[in-house]
């Protein structure tokens, strides 16, 4: 009920505003390529109440073709694009599960998580106009990798969906871009029980042996903010609440704690751009 009254304030606040006059799109360069350095302060895992620091310098590439946009999300249009409707390739990951985890203490790490797989954006407004208010759907296929034995292992299927606002229009004269978003999260007994699963060997007198299941997995409020320095340089903040209330694996000894909070920074660099500009957004 709060997800669902969440959407309908966000749709609201955003349509009412939809009658303004229509908004001059900015050009920008048709390709980007530059380093995004990150810091995030993230969860084992949602649920557990052991945190770890990250601090990452990684590479990006920005697209806005008429047919076909990258950006950090994926790719976008490369089957079906319409001016309301796209396809999309979904990806997310999450960071390894070190030994430190006191809640899986004697239980085997959990490796790095890549999940990959088809997805679609539905646009609410003008998907090139400089606020866009949209739907994300994506459904992904998951893989472990084992860092010290370099194995890769199925793990199921995850996915979710999202509705995302950004902003360019309220803090333009600042160079400032804003976004809020919230979705649900869903996952099968695959996912959840590489998470959450104890199996009877690692039962203690604190955890029980726990199955887990597919279903419902989660849902997350989340907002940023981006501060463009010049041209090639801007800053980022990022913060995200989880809950996990109702969860199909709340019940896991493994659980710690219903909600997470996820806090990130970042510095973002571009080294080089195309000549030609593009009136077609990335994201």
């Amino acid at each position: 009920m709060r997800v669902v009254l969440f959407l309908v304030v966000i749709v609201a606040v955003v349509l009412s505003s939809a009658s303004a006059a229509e908004q001059a799109v900015k050009e920008r360069p048709l390709w980007e390529i530059g380093v995004f350095t990150g810091a995030a302060y993230l969860p084992h895992y949602r649920g557990s109440d052991s945190y770890n620091s990250y601090l990452l310098p990684l590479p990006y590439i920005v697209y806005r073709g008429e047919v076909v946009r990258a950006n950090r999300d994926g790719f976008n249009g490369l089957l079906w694009n319409t001016e309301r409707f796209e396809t999309a390739i979904s990806f997310s990951g999450s960071p390894p599960v070190d030994d430190d985890n006191h809640a899986r203490e004697g239980m085997p790490e959990i490796g790095a998580i890549l999940e990959l797989g088809p997805g679609a954006k539905f646009y609410l407004r003008d998907r090139d106009s400089e606020d866009r208010l949209y739907f994300r759907f994506g459904v992904r296929a998951a893989c472990s990798l084992d860092t010290d034995e370099l194995e890769v292992e199925y793990r199921g299927i995850r996915g979710g969906l999202q509705l995302i606002y950004l902003n360019r229009t309220l803090g333009k004269a600042q160079d400032l871009e804003f976004g809020i978003n919230t979705g649900v999260d869903f996952a099968d007994d695959n996912y959840n029980g590489y998470l959450y699963d104890v199996d009877p060997t690692y039962v203690t007198a604190d955890r029980e042996a726990y199955e887990a299941e597919g279903g419902y997995a989660g849902f997350s409020i989340a907002g940023n903010v981006v501060k463009e320095l010049t041209p090639r340089w801007s800053v980022a903040a990022y913060y995200r609440w989880d809950n996990i209330s109702g969860a199909v694996y709340a019940d896991s000894p493994l659980v710690e704690t219903e909600n997470n909070h996820v806090v990130g920074m970042a510095v973002i660099c571009g080294l080089l751009e195309a000549k030609r500009m593009s009136r077609y957004e990335s994201e």
